[in-house]
């Protein structure tokens, strides 16, 4: 296979990646019993993005190599790619399908026309992805992220990333989220490491068993996701065999740290920081300094700039999105005239090293997914008995942030309502705790006074 001898137009990501795939073409990609090589990768996107004709293509895979595929082959045929996961049911999908008006979805078995195409009213030339996250209304905000962005932010990843070609990797989230896609599943395509997906729901007994059978040396994941594994491994008088640790998606805390350290003593760990309108990679702490500032996020990659001001970290550069989809509104305000990205987190940096406090917003962070409450409280008001909702998050110390409900309602019981949020909720927006009260506190415009 010889991509230059084609004369449809490739674009630069898919180009940067072939070079690497083709220096690694042996390696290969697992999930359950099925392998792949590198070479049988690119050979698989070349054939399935000869077939993609339109703008741009939602991919709904439940087989993680089948989404490598398609997330390969709207690269190489220069189409826009959205990625879902059924891992968060399909109220959660559908938003993101009607958000961004998709007409066609890749599944694993077929490429299906869903509605009429619609007339395309954004630019999309040099838009990679479009990648959803969580938006105040309960509406996916889009961020249009550019093979620039891409090429960017990896190649400042592997500037500072030390690790081995033919290592392996453990993939345990979903494409879906930025920082899987590029900090794991791009960083190791260029470096050559093998990699070995899970998409199971979180089970510490078999991802021990699989890190031990694979020989999985590498590993990216939340600080609550690395606390519950060495939890159950601790509980077993076992240490977890990892070279390399990357922990991200959420505020590590100095009892997670110290959890994290006793089960992995050797272990190379580092905390980094993004979010996915930055590609997502905004900084990095080296595992030189983990153990003496666990609570860093350390220094800002080389093409980010960055500063603080009225306590929220700003941040500029080649990696920022270009935009939300659809909505030049809600891009204005968190891109200023000046090109500079309102993270909207607070922060301080400290001795050259960066802290991030917290969210100005309500936004709640849970084991890495960004949740606005308001998605909650309009989901579960759909319900006629209850009067009122409020949702929040309260920090746990331990695993980020829990989920707190407060509802207004005469009827229903505490089973009823967690009845309700099981089935309106996507799982990783279940509350931890639901309270029965008799008024939520309004101000006097009658908008829920919300905790600071």
């Amino acid at each position: 296979m010889n991509i230059g001898k084609t004369t449809r137009k490739i674009q630069m990501l898919y180009k940067y990646l072939y070079k690497h795939i083709m220096e690694h073409r042996v390696n290969v990609i697992c999930y359950d019993n099925e392998i792949i090589t590198f070479y049988e990768l690119a050979a698989c996107a070349e054939n399935l993005g000869k077939k993609l004709n339109q703008g741009k293509y939602g991919i709904l895979c439940k087989s993680p190599i089948n989404t490598a595929k398609s997330i390969m082959a709207c690269l190489y045929a220069n189409k826009t790619a959205v990625i879902l996961s059924d891992k968060y049911g399909e109220l959660h999908s559908g938003k993101i399908i009607n958000s961004v008006g998709l007409s066609f979805i890749i599944t694993d078995e077929e490429i299906l026309k869903i509605s009429v195409e619609e007339h395309e009213t954004e630019d999309l030339n040099n838009v990679a992805f479009i990648m959803c996250t969580s938006g105040t209304t309960g509406k996916p905000k889009g961020a249009m992220i550019t093979h620039d962005n891409l090429i960017t932010n990896i190649n400042d990843i592997i500037r500072y990333f030390k690790i081995e070609s033919g290592s392996n990797i453990l993939i345990s989230r979903p494409l879906y989220h930025c920082a899987v896609l590029t900090g794991e599943f791009f960083v190791s395509l260029v470096r050559g490491l093998n990699i070995h997906f899970l998409n199971n729901a979180f089970n510490p007994s078999e991802l021990i068993d699989i890190i031990n059978k694979k020989s999985v040396n590498t590993m990216c994941g939340t600080p609550t996701l690395f606390y519950h594994l060495c939890r159950f491994s601790g509980r077993l008088n076992n240490k977890l065999p990892l070279s390399v640790a990357v922990c991200s998606g959420e505020c590590m805390t100095e009892t997670v740290a110290k959890e994290i350290r006793n089960c992995m003593p050797d272990t190379r760990i580092y905390n980094v920081y993004g979010l996915t309108e930055a590609s997502p990679r905004v900084s990095y702490l080296t595992p030189e300094l983990f153990d003496k500032h666990p609570t860093s996020v350390g220094v800002l990659l080389d093409a980010v700039t960055g500063r603080i001001e009225n306590d929220e970290l700003l941040i500029k550069g080649k990696s920022i999105m270009k935009g939300y989809y659809g909505d030049p509104e809600h891009t204005s305000e968190v891109i200023d005239k000046e090109g500079w990205f309102h993270t909207g987190d607070c922060a301080v940096i400290d001795k050259g090293l960066l802290y991030i406090k917290g969210r100005k917003d309500n936004l709640i962070i849970r084991s890495g997914m960004n949740i606005y409450p308001q998605e909650i409280e309009n989901d579960i008001k759909k319900d006629k008995r209850i009067f009122e909702a409020y949702a929040f998050g309260v920090n746990d110390g331990k695993v980020g942030q829990k989920i707190h409900l407060w509802v207004e309602s005469t009827s229903c019981t505490k089973k009823d309502i967690l009845d309700l949020c099981l089935e309106q909720l996507p799982s990783y927006q279940i509350p931890d705790q639901i309270q029965i009260v008799e008024k939520i506190p309004k101000n006097a415009s009658g908008k829920i006074i919300r905790r600071k």
